[in-house]
């Protein structure tokens, strides 16, 4: 094969990662491309190379979602929380949501490198990890009578376990529809977001919704958590909650969140 054609399978190879639902199990090509870029180095440079010209990284190539992308700050390929969620306020208790998701997906590190893990996650799962852990931030400051006011300068700030709780879980409005300010609401748009780029998929209505995790989810929270992604609660799906006793650190993570005029690196790719 001539290195022109190289550089267009390459190519396609790139081309394939980006569209919604291809999968190497669904197309030869898509296969054919993940076996040459596991056997071919300089193949597997080209597309690298490719991927880089797009401000994009390559996470990973498995058999099942082939070439897994992340995003890079500088890509326009990147997903910005604005786009994702144009309610100001919501943004933060999105983000809060989406980092829920991935912890009660991926509770123990060894469930990162389980090709075989697949776990379901419900809308009522996550709104009430929510709830829980704003609980036990709430009682912990209660008890040591720490103030709990915004700073004077940022009147806008406040903890987010304050507005998750303020927030209903459910409810309807008089035409028999879930408001979008309910925590329900804002923890499905979530998981729909991660349902349309392929990282779940939706199983039952049950509980007000449930999905299973995909092997492509799993790989791009192993990636991104174990680099930068720790230090960005806005990161979409690529850290994990504290446990109870870390309430500290996740009061000042929650903090951190309320910034979101930033795109999200490594999140799933808009289409």
């Amino acid at each position: 094969m001539s290195h022109h054609e190289d550089i267009a399978d390459a190519a396609r190879m790139v081309a394939l990662a980006l569209a919604r639902g291809k999968a190497p199990a669904r197309s030869g090509e898509y296969a054919r491309l993940v076996r040459r870029f596991e056997t071919e180095p300089d193949f597997a440079q080209i597309v690298r190379k490719i991927t880089q010209g797009f401000d994009l990284t390559v996470l990973e190539v498995h058999r099942m979602p082939g070439l897994v992308l992340g995003t890079t700050p500088e890509t326009d390929f990147a997903v910005s929380v604005a786009d994702l969620v144009p309610q100001t306020a919501d943004r933060p208790l999105y983000l809060l949501a989406q980092l829920a998701i991935a912890a009660l997906a991926f509770p123990r590190p060894e469930d990162l490198d389980d090709d075989e893990y697949v776990t379901r996650v419900s809308v009522k799962q996550v709104d009430e990890e929510v709830r829980s852990l704003a609980r036990a931030i709430e009682h912990r400051l209660a008890q040591t009578d720490a103030d709990t006011d915004p700073p004077a300068d940022q009147p806008g700030l406040e903890g987010l376990w304050r507005a998750y709780l303020r927030r209903n879980a459910t409810g309807t409005t008089r035409a028999d529809k879930t408001p979008r300010t309910v925590t329900y609401s804002l923890v499905r748009r979530a998981l729909t977001h991660l349902a349309e780029h392929g990282f779940v998929r939706k199983v039952s209505d049950e509980d007000a919704g449930t999905y299973a995790t995909s092997v492509k989810y799993r790989l791009q929270i192993r990636d991104q958590a174990a680099g930068d992604m720790l230090r960005e609660l806005a990161a979409l799906g690529v850290a994990a909650l504290p446990s109870r006793d870390q309430a500290t650190t996740s009061e000042s993570a929650a903090d951190s969140a309320l910034s979101t005029d930033d795109t999200l690196p490594g999140s799933p790719l808009p289409h």
